[in-house]
């Protein structure tokens, strides 16, 4: 038998309960304005300052290791902000309203090997819209990780430890051909090919885009440099192509972490599909809690993590400038204290371990279901537009 999702109860309870969000929503919306347009102009700053910066350390400095540090350092922390608190956000609209096309969700081209538009669909559309929703969001488990007793077990998912590390320290790669759906060969190989061949050209151009810059045109440069300096080509060249390879396993590592602790900690629940495709607008938003978590920290750590530490309150209201979430958090919590709803959150060691833990106990058969019934609905999902950007 499937379990009953905590929460409301009755479909008077679920209006109430969207309402309040509702109007949480709205209130935030309306407070947007040179505050947060500042902000993200600072941040765009900051970001371009490090990167120049940590490029020009890894290019001119060559094989002298304290400057390597600091420029791959730099560069490393350009990347994750660039990534997590600017390029993720900036794509999901949330500054849409500024008009600049330097803020704008649809032209926005982050320095990812995975291209705007794929992220567009598979994470903003699908990942948002159809939150753990089995068979339909394929980020749960990104299509190879068996994360819940209701998915069958393989005896490919022994090695899915392995896989996870793996696909931690190659993770803009991984996502980059996400959207081609690559597991399905081993089950639909005519229809997966297909549709790889239609996606590839748009995914290799971007990977080769990324390649190209970050491993061989200034690792090229450093290297010309160090001919110049009087290091040796080839040791500069190195020392560059080093730089840029360790700023990029932090980013991929980081994300990783903060993604997978928002995503699949140990107290999170899946959803039938036909449930989900006739649910009220407050088993939407009930559906959000349920499939996120928090990361506790402070101010800078949320920026380091793009405020994704607020994960619930990103699913609730993906268009809002992240950086309000830790403002909203305080009422959420109220609102679910009133209707009985959990609100899953701890510490980034403790969040890790549970995932760490989830990935290791479904590798083998068995284990407890995830699958939760939010209950019967008594209208068609009234839709949330704002969730598609």
């Amino acid at each position: 038998m499937i379990r009953r999702a905590p929460g409301p109860q009755t479909p008077e309870a679920f209006e109430a309960f969207a309402r309040e969000l509702d109007q949480l929503r709205d209130d935030t919306r309306r407070q947007l304005g040179e505050l947060d347009a500042r902000y993200i102009r600072r941040l765009l700053y900051a970001i371009r300052a490090c990167e120049s910066a940590g490029r020009g350390l890894l290019t001119l400095a060559g094989p002298f290791w304290p400057a390597w540090l600091l420029g791959t350092g730099l560069l490393g922390l350009a990347k994750c902000l660039e990534n997590m608190e600017f390029g993720h956000n900036v794509m999901h609209g949330q500054y849409d309203w500024l008009n600049d096309p330097r803020f704008h969700g649809k032209s926005h081209e982050w320095d990812n090997a995975c291209s705007k538009e794929d992220w567009r669909h598979f994470h903003n559309h699908m990942h948002h819209h159809h939150t753990n929703v089995l068979g339909v969001d394929r980020d749960f488990g990104y299509g190879m990780l068996r994360l819940s007793g209701d998915t069958p077990w393989e005896p490919r998912n022994l090695t899915q430890g392995l896989y996870a590390v793996i696909v931690a320290l190659a993770f803009e790669w991984a996502i980059a051909i996400h959207n081609m759906e690559v597991e399905q060969l081993r089950v639909n190989r005519e229809a997966t090919r297909a549709r790889m061949k239609q996606l590839w050209p748009n995914v290799r151009a971007k990977m080769w885009r990324q390649f190209k810059k970050d491993y061989l045109l200034w690792p090229l440069l450093g290297g010309l440099a160090g001919l110049l300096l009087g290091t040796g080509f080839v040791p500069a060249l190195l020392a560059s192509l080093a730089g840029h390879v360790v700023a990029n396993v932090i980013r991929n590592v980081w994300t990783f972490v903060v993604i997978f602790c928002g995503h699949f900690t140990d107290q999170v629940h899946t959803f039938d599909p036909a449930e989900a495709a006739r649910e009220s607008k407050g088993q939407w938003y009930l559906r959000q809690f349920l499939g996120s978590a928090n990361i506790q920290g402070g101010r800078w750590f949320h920026l380091m993590t793009g405020n994704l530490s607020h994960q619930i309150e990103h699913h609730l209201f993906p268009d809002i400038p992240a950086r309000r979430y830790a403002a909203m958090a305080p009422r959420v919590r109220e609102i679910c204290a009133v209707y009985g709803v959990p609100y899953n959150t701890g510490s980034l060691p403790r969040q890790l371990a549970t995932v760490v833990w989830r990935i290791v106990r479904y590798s083998f058969p068995g284990g407890p279901r995830a699958l939760s019934s939010l209950g019967p609905s008594p209208q068609p999902h009234a839709g949330v537009t704002h969730i598609t950007n």
